[in-house]
């Protein structure tokens, strides 16, 4: 090991992973999250050995295995210095100009099946691809994994002929990668832009990203948040014993009265699709997680569960098990599309418009719903370098706020974060073992 480096992963007590979602520019804000996090688990002797991700999160998991060397600071350091230097025309290239009347045909083309101008989009992604290939260490990744510096880097995207997601892993040797018994396909591969990247392509926006190796899991991906956002089950499933979970949005959002009754914009409609494609998710998953807790895993004092045991042993499954969490993300509904909206405003507001670039003061002109829900989806493509520096503050901030909660860093009590009692008597959580797998069976 040289001088700096960090240790192995494989030191520590037990497998922590980190969980990075899908978000567009909010990855920022995982950043931010990250450099308040990585530090304070260095300083209990624990570091992160397992790195799950999904579109922007797959591109932070890449980067974070290619960094898994260095100490939690350096780490941190180079995270932030490479999203601070990212400019929008690192992501994508201009919408307005030469190119539209190209990138119009290419949507006219697979809309009608026309053959030679298919795979369209409305944004043209050459210049993430670019960007992918100089700016990660690719073999520092490879290196690191090889080392044992991080046992496994999993990536999620979703396979286009079969509609199911799929995890890309390159994983250390020893690592096991679930067996085809699993819910959907583990692939281990020596991980490349191409499978980020399909990880990364956002329907509509980005075009279908064909994958070249390995040769059994050849074809064409789209977005792993489609179908995973929160990949809480694969980094369980290789073997974490705790998980570090960024989200985008409060996952008890408090109640209120009805909005006013307008007639919504597109955008609105476009905003809620996105809420439940990609928010929804992450909560859902980690009030799963925190359920199985309370309810299934085994613990010293509660004992076994024979009902959810026998339910995992017929499907193959090992016994559940009861999964730490730390959970970081803000405080209020939809702050971060409010931070998008303040930012776009004291940028390229009044006066200033003359100096935004066309297409993104469309863009920008484009998202402004009745509603703040356009906030949203310009929170997802304002890859702006004063949006990005709000977005790791506040990462940064929600770090400290959970953090401030909880000294021991790890939670996995459902009653100290969601309304979910803590179990005390074995035969309720036996009786609550046996309806979930009776309502399992009638399914």
């Amino acid at each position: 090991m040289s001088n700096g480096d960090a240790a192995p992963a494989g030191l520590g007590r037990g497998r922590v992973a980190l969980v990075l979602p899908g978000g567009g520019a909010r990855g920022a804000y995982e950043v931010g999250a990250l450099s308040v996090l990585l530090p304070a688990l260095e300083a209990r002797g624990e570091r992160v050995s397992l790195v799950c991700g999904t579109s922007v999160g797959a591109i932070n998991a890449a980067l974070l295995g290619s960094l898994a060397h260095l100490p939690a600071e350096a780490q941190a350091e180079l995270a932030l210095e490479r999203w601070r230097s990212l400019r929008r025309e690192d992501v994508v290239a201009p919408l307005l100009g030469t190119g539209l009347p190209l990138q119009l045909a290419r949507l006219a083309g697979d809309a009608l099946r026309l053959p030679g101008v298919r795979r369209g989009s409305l944004l043209d992604p050459r210049p993430l691809r670019r960007f992918l290939e100089r700016r990660l260490d690719w073999d520092g990744l490879h290196r690191n994994v090889a080392d044992g510096f991080v046992d496994a880097v999993c990536v999620m995207a979703t396979q286009l002929a079969s509609g199911s997601p799929v995890a890309f892993v390159e994983a250390a040797g020893p690592t096991r990668l679930p067996d085809a018994g699993a819910d959907f396909p583990y692939v281990r591969v020596r991980l490349a832009h191409e499978h980020v990247r399909a990880s990364a392509a956002m329907p509509l926006v980005f075009p279908a990203v064909e994958v070249h190796a390995p040769e059994e899991a050849r074809g064409f991906y789209t977005d792993g948040a489609t179908r995973l956002n929160s990949p809480i089950k694969p980094a369980v499933e290789l073997g974490a014993d705790r998980v570090v979970v960024i989200g985008f949005e409060p996952l008890r959002r408090p109640a209120g009265p009805l909005p006013e009754h307008v007639s919504p914009h597109l955008v609105d409609v476009l905003a809620n699709m996105l809420d439940g494609l990609l928010v929804d998710q992450v909560a859902d998953d980690v009030h799963r997680l925190v359920a199985i807790n309370a309810f299934f895993a085994e613990s010293i004092g509660t004992g076994t569960v024979p009902a959810a045991r026998a339910y995992r042993a017929a499907r193959g499954r090992r016994p559940y098990r009861r999964i730490s969490y730390a959970l970081v993300t803000p405080e209020r509904p939809r702050e971060l599309g409010r931070l998008a909206l303040e930012t776009f405003s004291n940028r390229y507001g009044g006066v200033r418009a003359a100096t935004a670039p066309p297409d993104l003061l469309l863009l920008g002109r484009l998202l402004r719903g009745r509603t703040d829900a356009g906030g949203d989806l310009l929170s997802f493509l304002f890859f702006d370098e004063a949006y990005v520096e709000t977005l790791i503050e506040a990462g940064r901030r929600d770090a400290h706020r959970w953090l401030a909660r909880h000294p021991g860093f790890w939670c996995s009590d459902g009653s100290h974060d969601f309304d979910i009692a803590p179990v005390v008597d074995a035969s309720a959580q036996e009786a609550a073992s046996l309806d979930e797998w009776r309502s399992l069976r009638r399914g």
